[in-house]
């Protein structure tokens, strides 16, 4: 049994998310203070774009490779390792391109869908490298978590935020416009994604289990392209419903806030407050549970390949529960004393006050993304997928309804958020249980 050997991987994963989280976390700050709360608005709504623009290549398409490497890997096969590679870059590189091409030639009537000003299509336009880069980027992590490398990717994080900060730190330090500001930040997602990218390559030139001049047959190609899209599918499906949701959401906060009462400005300063200074701490569990998802589905899929059942439950079990244990802690924290950290950090009572209200998400989000990825990892994705538009949806039509009540305003995004976290992992937690007992 090779738990010694997830933990560590976990533990170098947690060390990295950590140093990504609290360089991200002063990037915020930062970010705050040089643009404001409707530059923020701004920002995350353009960012929550291009959120949905990768949702296609980012999430299905590298867990699917990570998971078939994983395989091919404990099964000692380094040819059909090196197929699955090399067929899922062409074809994540082909969509991502596509998509990139799309949005750029779409880019003032976008402008004017999201920022209600065509004029404003510089913003949109920003995005578009990054979603090629990030998708290039996301496919060499895949591939080097299913070989079991994760120090690579792990560094390439560190690389990638260092370089996007300095890059906007340095030029933001000699401009006030907030608006040229902002579309600096969205560039500089593809700057420091780009040299996580350069870094990766040089490590895949030197790994040994690539062969450097390899090439694949086509037939070799369409098996190894179908079976990564057929168990990539439901996971992208489901990432990308969940991504189209929080966009659509995120764009309907600021126009039914406006009927509680509330100027527009005032809409889209809040769901700056809420998404540039709480939502940050909220994630800050999930630097535990991300090291932990990225780390469990490959391991799972080898011990499933494997017919290791024992390990398999051993591992879920371990997850869990640390997961459990770090949304707790993070939970009675937030509750106790997000009002005085958010003063301290942010300078903002009202950002703490909103955080004190939504103690619980941490918790739930967090188990939410762990049982996601051990029902991935068990070839339970669809179910998976289904219960998360599920909570999804009832989150949305939640939020549409409540936010104009003067009363709730914001509370309505806050408390809709906790409940549907509630509600999912209860649907995650029943299917797991029953997968379990058939094993």
């Amino acid at each position: 049994m090779r738990i010694p050997n997830l933990v560590l991987s976990t533990i170098i994963l947690f060390i990295s998310n950590l140093i990504v989280r609290i360089l991200g976390f002063l990037y915020k700050i930062f970010l705050s203070r040089v643009m404001g709360d409707v530059g923020l608005g701004i920002y995350h709504m353009v960012f929550n774009f291009l959120m949905i623009c990768i949702a296609l290549t980012t999430t299905g398409i590298p867990t699917a490779l990570s998971c078939l490497v994983a395989k091919e890997s404990a099964l000692k096969d380094k040819k059909d390792a090196n197929i699955f590679f090399i067929s899922t870059l062409y074809v994540a590189f082909f969509i991502s391109l596509l998509i990139s091409l799309l949005v750029s030639f779409n880019s003032t009537y976008l402008s004017f869908k999201l920022l209600q000003d065509e004029n404003l299509n510089l913003f949109i336009l920003s995005i578009c490298p990054a979603i090629v880069i990030i998708t290039i980027s996301n496919v060499l992590r895949g591939y080097f978590y299913g070989i079991k490398k994760v120090i690579v990717p792990a560094v390439g994080q560190i690389i990638e935020q260092v370089t996007r900060i300095l890059f906007v730190f340095l030029l933001a330090m000699y401009i006030s416009d907030k608006a040229m500001i902002c579309y600096i930040t969205l560039l500089g997602i593809s700057i420091g994604e780009a040299t996580n990218v350069i870094y990766m390559s040089i490590c895949l030139y030197k790994e040994s289990s690539l062969y450097n001049k390899f090439t694949i047959r086509l037939r070799d190609f369409y098996y190894s392209s179908m079976e990564t899209l057929k168990m990539a599918l439901p996971i992208t499906c489901n990432k990308m419903s969940s991504v189209v949701l929080q966009s659509v959401s995120s764009m309907m906060v600021p126009s039914r806030l406006v009927l509680s009462g509330i100027s527009y400005t005032q809409s889209i300063g809040l769901y700056g407050v809420v998404c540039g200074m709480v939502m940050p701490f909220v994630y800050l569990p999930f630097t535990i549970g991300s090291a932990l998802v990225v780390n469990l589905i490959p391991s799972i899929s080898q011990e499933v390949a494997l017919n290791k059942i024992r390990n398999v439950k051993i591992k879920i079990y371990y997850a869990v529960a640390l997961t459990v244990g770090v949304g707790i802690l993070s939970a009675l924290f937030f509750y106790f004393f997000g009002e005085e950290l958010c003063l301290i950090v942010f300078n903002n009572k009202t950002a703490g006050i909103y955080l004190k209200s939504m103690f619980l998400a941490p918790l739930f989000l967090s188990l939410n993304q762990t049982l996601s990825g051990i029902l991935h990892s068990i070839r339970k994705e669809i179910i998976s997928s289904v219960n998360t538009i599920i909570g999804m949806v009832i989150q949305v039509i939640a939020i549409y309804f409540l936010l104009p009540i003067p009363s709730l305003n914001m509370y309505a995004y806050i408390y809709a958020i906790t409940a549907t976290s509630i509600f999912t992992t209860l649907l995650h937690s029943i299917v797991l249980i029953k997968a379990l007992k058939k094993m």
